[in-house]
C-alpha cells in the first residue's frame, strides 16, 4: 500500500469522526458500502439504513481519534485500527475501533465493516 493510500483512508476515517461528516446524509452514504455493517461498543449490530438514519440525528459527543494504524489486506481492501476517547459531557469514554475499508469498480473506498470495543486497558492497537 502506498503512502499516499494510507493518508487518503485515515482522512477518510478522521471524516467519519467529524459533527459536520456525521451530519450529511449523503456524505455518509457516500462514504459507507451498501453491504456495512456495524458492531457497536454495545454490542448492537447496525447496517447501511441505521447509520444513516442514526448518526445525521446524533447530537453530542465528540469523538477524538488517536493515531491510525493502516494495514493493507489486498490492492482493494484495507484494515485501519486506533483507540478513540467519546466526550460527552462529564462522561469520557475509551474504544478500540477496527474499520475495513474496500475499493469499489469506480476506484472509491468505502467502509464496509467497522466495530468498536471498550477499551479495558489491556492492550493497544
Amino acid at each position: 500500500m502506498t503512502s499516499d493510500v494510507a493518508a487518503l483512508l485515515e482522512s477518510l476515517e478522521r471524516a467519519l469522526l467529524d459533527p459536520a461528516v456525521r451530519a450529511d446524509r449523503a456524505r455518509l452514504d457516500a462514504l459507507i458500502a451498501d453491504d456495512f455493517t456495524e458492531i457497536g461498543a454495545s454490542g448492537a449490530v447496525f447496517g447501511k439504513g441505521d447509520v444513516l438514519d442514526r448518526l445525521p440525528e446524533q447530537v453530542g459527543p465528540v469523538l477524538e481519534a488517536g493515531p491510525m494504524r493502516i494495514h493493507a489486506v489486498t490492492d482493494d481492501v484495507a484494515r485501519v485500527a486506533y483507540c478513540i476517547t467519546r466526550r460527552d459531557g462529564t462522561d469520557v469514554r475509551r474504544s478500540l475501533r477496527a474499520s475495513w475499508w474496500r475499493r469499489d469498480a469506480e476506484g472509491a473506498w468505502r467502509m464496509v465493516f467497522h466495530q468498536g470495543t471498550p477499551d479495558t486497558g489491556a492492550g493497544t492497537i
